[in-house]
């Protein structure tokens, strides 16, 4: 009898995926830029790639990006800014 429910309950019940997080590539930012500033590439040093951002050094602050996410298409081979006009997608960690 309760396999007979647990089969009965199992056919209204849907499985949820996980949903799929962008893994972006996140720079320690030098220097001062606000979060819709390009950011030079001199400025930004390679932290890691992940879909969470990381903590970042000196991160205290609320004006000056400190820790920024950048899409695969903004970043070349060497985990560098491709070019001086790369704008983050995302700034989780500011400074002053």
């Amino acid at each position: 009898m309760a396999i007979l429910l647990a089969i009965c309950f199992s056919a209204f019940t849907s499985v949820k995926e996980k949903p799929n997080l962008t893994s972006l590539y996140w720079f320690q930012i030098s220097n001062q830029y606000t979060p819709d500033e390009t950011v030079d590439q001199a400025d930004a040093t390679f932290i890691q790639q992940s879909p969470t951002a990381p903590s970042g050094i000196g991160c205290t602050g609320s004006t000056y990006d400190c820790v920024a996410g950048f899409n695969a298409n903004q970043v070349n081979s060497s985990n560098q800014l491709k070019n001086n006009s790369q704008v983050p997608i995302l700034v989780p960690g500011k400074k002053n």
